[in-house]
């Protein structure tokens, strides 16, 4: 009896053993790379910072406060017209229904991102563990190569990015359900795999389900360990259970599947081995495939990192030692096998290169249009990236003694760790400092005013991914109003349509919705002004936005607007920006994409950077006639590059040339002769003859020629 009582609290301890530390070891690995500070579920300043976590964050928000609908996934007041459900905001529905539950008891505001990814380091490590526990008991061995698992820059690359696809967690154990001997209660973990990974996110539902497809038909026809009978009641299971959550959560909403962008995220052929993320960041201090960067893309990100590498580079000889055996279990799991081909195949698109080198294989308007269903063509290599891995890390424990494989284990998750932190510091840097205005980009008092008085916000016209949709979304949201100032992954287009002839019909007609703010484009103004009536409604500009308030005049409690804010229909409406108003061109301005023309980067936070030798911008003038033009501005100078000159023209006139010598605050000004106030717009070119890119100093991989940052613009 005592004997036997060792026994069972030796196999509990080894059993507890086998818990606890890989997820410690996720654990460390979370505080290392993210820290806790996006656990404090009211930190919500990091989602704010860029544009797709921005997208996950306010579905959530508007989602916990809408009505429970059938399904219910719905998501009404995002969108108004145009929603759809939170799998097309990609709000992780896995966990906004249930966190939705308990929405009054939340506070506001709220996040679950966090803990998400938190929840996702601490099953990768897991999982890893037991992967690697098919190949050895050594507890050294486990620990090493599961780390090495664990800290994958292609999962950590998604972080503070694309928050739902950090989890790799079900990869992994896929791959676990696959390879593992014994293959008790499989029916039960697929069924709860499979469902599970659809309220995560469908491009890691689709390669799940390719795996588990594989893995059926492996074991019917290839190992012949289950039966027909046993393969349709999984299939049936598998499939009811699936099709039950793919309806409650809203993805057989009507939307626009895809139709274009197959090819355009796609993974390169030397993807393994190139570290080149977005935005030309580099994932290693030591190690990189120079020219790569112009042919890869960032979803097609799929590096091992250089620890990974160097494993992989010893196993290769042991490998080749034993094709013998890799052609038996080839042959074992050949439809495992086909399905990982298909999916680089996949990955690669049908823009298929390698290096800076590439082809495209035409396919045709309807193959096109489907295969566009992924367009993120490169995430799909995710499988393959750990099954080489897995493959890497087993032939390494198989070539080597024991103690040789641990030391070189752990000596290359050392340089894992800290060579691909030139790729993960910034990330850590950017969630725990977010770039981003926390408080609100409209900060005039009319908006706090207006949030009272209405239930709606309403842009005209309405289309998917608005300029600064997030500005609106952002506001409605903090006041619980609706809007169709939104942005989703899939959209009908059949519904922004019709969104949009009804909007012109209710303008026409002079019958808008007396519960509802406008949020009016500039040319759409004239219309409105046309029809509305000035004893009661109010047509004003506040924070560059134009907006159309309904009946506002015969609110006794609403703010009175100052006559200077309301637009003048004397005025030309094609001059509606006024003396003093800050012409924002970051992301967060309605006119960055409007009057930014050729030679500048894609707005960031702060503002635009040129990234040519010579940029122009169209600008409207301001109603009343100025006499200069500011501009606000950062200048990309260094110690071994102390100055940029720039040489400014006005509709091809020259008008100076400025020697920017600080990083930060430039403020050029510009005289505006009487003349040009005659016309309706000006033309300003730039000429940047010190423009260089900061590769050419050693500061990363970035080729683009930089010179000035333009952040705001402002008439006087």
């Amino acid at each position: 009896m005592a004997i036997n009582t060792r026994l069972n609290t030796k196999e509990n301890s080894r059993a507890y053993f086998s818990i606890a530390v890989p997820l410690l070891l996720g654990l460390g690995f979370f505080i290392l790379v993210v820290g806790f500070g996006i656990l404090n579920p009211r930190n919500v300043g990091w989602l704010l910072a860029d544009f797709d976590m921005t997208l996950e964050y306010l579905g959530w928000a508007f989602y916990r406060y809408s009505p429970w609908t059938i399904p219910i996934g719905m998501n009404p007041n995002f969108g108004l017209d145009i929603s759809s459900s939170i799998i097309f905001s990609n709000s992780l529905p896995i966990f906004a229904p249930i966190f939705k539950v308990f929405n009054p008891l939340l506070g506001e505001p709220f996040q679950f991102w966090g803990i998400w990814i938190l929840l996702c380091f601490l099953l990768q490590a897991w999982i890893a563990w037991k992967l690697i526990g098919l190949m050895t008991s050594n507890n050294l061995l486990r620990f090493f190569a599961s780390g090495l698992l664990a800290f994958s820059p292609s999962m950590l690359f998604q972080i503070g990015f694309h928050n739902s696809t950090v989890g790799h967690f079900p990869i992994l154990t896929a791959l676990y359900l696959i390879f593992r001997p014994q293959q008790t209660y499989r029916l039960w973990w697929w069924t709860l795999l499979l469902p599970c990974t659809l309220l995560i996110h469908p491009y890691t539902f689709a390669m799940i389900s390719a795996l588990w497809i594989a893995d059926l038909l492996d074991r019917l026809f290839i190992q012949h360990e289950i039966r027909m009978k046993q393969v349709a009641k999984e299939v049936l299971l598998v499939f009811s259970t699936t099709i039950l959550l793919a309806w409650q959560m809203g993805y057989f909403m009507s939307v626009s599947p895809g139709e274009t962008g197959f090819g355009t995220y796609r993974m390169n052929l030397l993807a393994l081995f190139d570290s080149s993320g977005f935005d030309s960041q580099n994932w290693s201090y030591l190690f990189s495939l120079p020219q790569v960067r112009a042919k890869n893309n960032y979803e097609g990100f799929s590096y091992l990192g250089l620890g990974m590498i160097l494993i992989l580079l010893l196993a290769l000889p042991v490998a080749v030692k034993h094709l013998g055996q890799i052609k038996q279990l080839a042959r074992r799991f050949i439809f495992v096998l086909l399905c990982l081909l298909s999916l680089t195949v996949f990955a690669l698109s049908n823009q298929i290169a390698i290096g800076s080198w590439s082809f495209t294989v035409p396919l045709s308007p309807t193959l096109f249009s489907i295969a566009s269903i992924m367009r993120a063509s490169g995430r799909m290599f995710w499988p393959v990236i750990y099954v080489i891995s897995l493959a890497s890390i087993y032939y390494l424990i198989k070539g080597y003694s024991k103690n040789l494989a641990i030391s070189i284990l752990g000596i290359c998750l050392v340089i894992q760790v800290a060579d691909t932190s030139n790729g993960w510091l910034p990330i850590r840097h950017k969630i725990n400092h977010p770039l981003t205005q926390l408080e609100s980009p409209l900060a005039d008092p009319f908006w706090e005013s207006a949030a009272k008085h209405y239930k709606k916000v309403v842009r005209v016209p309405v289309w998917n991914e608005q300029a600064v949709w997030e500005k609106f979304a952002g506001y409605a949201a903090q006041y619980h109003l609706g809007t169709n100032s939104v942005f989703m992954g899939r959209v009908d287009k059949n519904k922004i349509d019709a969104s949009n002839v009804k909007l012109q019909a209710e303008i026409q007609s002079g019958k808008l919705d007396d519960d509802t703010l406008y949020v009016v484009e500039d040319v759409e103004v004239p219309k409105f002004l046309a029809m509305m009536n000035p004893s009661a409604d109010v047509l004003a500009r506040f924070d560059q936005i134009n907006v159309f308030a309904p009946k506002w005049k015969l609110c006794k409690d609403c703010l009175q607007i100052n006559s200077k804010n309301e637009i003048d229909p004397k005025v030309s409406t094609t001059r509606l920006i006024k003396l003093g108003e800050k012409i924002d061109l970051s992301r967060f301005g309605k006119y960055a994409t409007v009057f930014l023309e050729s030679g500048w980067s894609v707005p960031e936070n702060w503002g635009t950077w040129s990234i040519q030798k010579r940029a122009s911008i169209q600008l409207t003038l301001p109603a009343e006639d100025p006499k200069k033009l500011i501009i606000h501005a950062q200048a990309f100078i260094t110690g071994s590059h102390p100055q940029q000159r720039v040489n400014i023209y006005i509709n091809q006139i020259f008008i100076k040339e400025v020697i920017l010598l600080d990083r930060m605050k430039n403020r050029i000004e510009l005289p505006l002769p009487r003349a040009f106030n005659l016309q309706q717009q000006i033309k300003l070119q730039f000429q940047f003859p010190d423009a260089i890119s900061p590769q050419s100093l050693g500061l990363g991989i970035d080729t683009r020629p930089l010179a000035m940052g333009i952040e705001f613009i402002e008439y006087e």
